[in-house]
């Protein structure tokens, strides 16, 4: 529907642009809340996830839960709570710019292929799939880039003077401040 003239309006775009931030945003603060309500029943999640092996390439990561000690909760206790809440913050902007970047893009491709007149050149078919090749290269590259970097962020956060990793859970750091040690 993005690249048939018929459908395509303002308002779409305003609301994807503003669906999109909120389906992210939704998915990060659920699965936060989840493995905080997981980890109040004494349970927390390994470092790494479980990959489950599919057909066709398609991996599925499970996060694995194990019970913790009495020495994992007080380790736990001596998290840094405001760089938690921070870091939740960055990766939720984070993640939700890249929605909105991945929507721009999509309808920025749309706007240059009518300016170009592929259409003239390609029968309609032909141009809704070339256009459809590009969207969907386009989200490839910006999704493996934006996961590089976001690494970059974490590292750069995880670098800072005064910060340590106590654990890491579910691929997520846990963040001491060394003066809160």
């Amino acid at each position: 529907m993005a690249f048939d003239k018929d459908y395509f309006s303002l308002f779409s775009f305003v609301f994807s642009c503003i669906v999109s931030p909120i389906i992210a945003s939704s998915y990060i603060l659920i699965r936060e809340i989840l493995y905080k309500l997981i980890h109040c029943f004494g349970y927390r999640a390994q470092p790494d996830l479980k990959v489950i092996r599919m057909r066709r390439g398609f991996d599925i990561h499970v996060p694995v839960f194990e019970k913790y000690g009495q020495d994992y909760k007080l380790l736990y206790k001596k998290r840094s709570k405001k760089l938690q809440i921070g870091y939740l913050l960055i990766c939720l902007g984070y993640f939700s710019g890249l929605s909105l970047i991945m929507i721009t893009f999509t309808v920025l491709l749309r706007e240059v292929s009518k300016l170009l007149e592929l259409e003239s050149k390609l029968s309609s078919s032909e141009h809704k799939r070339f256009l459809g090749f590009l969207v969907y290269m386009g989200v490839f590259v910006l999704l493996f880039t934006g996961q590089k970097y976001w690494k970059k962020i974490v590292e750069s956060l995880k670098k800072r003077e005064n910060v340590t990793v106590l654990a890491v859970e579910h691929g997520y750091p846990i963040f001491l401040t060394k003066e809160e040690a």
